[in-house]
């Protein structure tokens, strides 16, 4: 008898079905902070996606990360992402005079993850005239950061914001920080982050994990929802812009965003990753 049978039989006299005990799962946790950590980026690391509507190519939008600086005191990565039209987006942005080609940058605490700046420079809606914003969050005083606003190379104005949260953040920080976030399944997390000019507050909730075939390859992913909606500048709700959308991170040392799809009313609005370079 052999000694694969003998184990079954062993198992059947035991009234065992021979699987070993499942894991019981970590219950999901509530939080209004990400964790305090460096940032998962590496000086110059690179990633390339493609954005499409109902398949048709919108825009590329680019992250980059550059190399580390001094900001308020602290030392800091810079992170910068890139938004252009290409492809079927460009003839319709032109159609309709509007202009994409705008550029936001972050300085993360190379400590704590936290943003320490927040610099905007990009198109007004169906104008060439430029408008450049600046938040000072390392500047933050109770619940006010200072923000300036200006178009073109006209003198800035204040706009300072309200806030509530424990932590702003901005759009590419709060990427940024999700790459290390861990957390069982149906977790919480709340934030308030500027997108651009303005602050959003935003709800996300762990999903769970799957597999995603990119053009980089096939990878497991995990994946985090969110629904997000603007803030004033006294920091209540505006109730003429909410929005839900998809994260999908490669589940690996890397933790790559791999894919963004946002709701919108013409359709799913899809971010797909094109080209990676970890950096060195």
């Amino acid at each position: 008898m052999s000694r694969r049978l003998v184990v079954l039989l062993a198992l059947g006299a035991c009234g065992s079905h021979g699987s070993a005990p499942k894991k019981p799962e970590a219950p999901p946790v509530a939080t209004d902070r990400l964790p305090l950590a460096a940032p998962l980026v590496t000086p110059g690391e690179h990633m390339t996606y493609k954005l499409a509507l109902m398949g048709a190519e919108l825009a590329t939008f680019e992250l980059a990360v550059g190399q580390p600086e001094t900001v308020a005191g602290k030392p800091a990565i810079v992170v910068q992402t890139h938004a252009k039209v290409s492809g079927i987006g460009e003839l319709a942005a032109g159609a309709a005079g509007i202009h994409v080609d705008d550029s936001f940058t972050s300085w993360v605490d190379i400590a704590t993850g936290r943003p320490l700046r927040w610099y905007c420079d990009e198109f007004a809606t169906k104008s060439e005239d430029k408008e450049r914003t600046e938040a000072k969050l390392a500047e933050r005083t109770g619940n006010t950061i200072p923000v300036e606003f200006h178009v073109n190379d006209a003198a800035p104005t204040s706009e300072p914001q309200t806030v509530s949260m424990p932590d702003v953040w901005d759009f590419n920080s709060f990427l940024v920080a999700l790459r290390t976030w861990e957390a069982p399944p149906g977790s919480t997390v709340k934030a308030e982050a500027f997108r651009s000019r303005y602050v959003w507050h935003v709800d996300m909730t762990m999903g769970g994990k799957s597999r995603m075939s990119t053009a980089l390859g096939e990878f497991p992913v995990w994946e985090v929802r969110g629904h997000t909606y603007k803030l004033a500048r006294d920091g209540s709700k505006r109730t003429d812009d909410e929005r839900d959308f998809q994260i999908w991170f490669s589940d690996d040392a890397g933790r790559v965003p791999l894919k963004v799809v946002a709701k919108t009313d013409y359709g799913d609005v899809e971010m797909t990753i094109v080209d990676y370079n970890p950096g060195s």
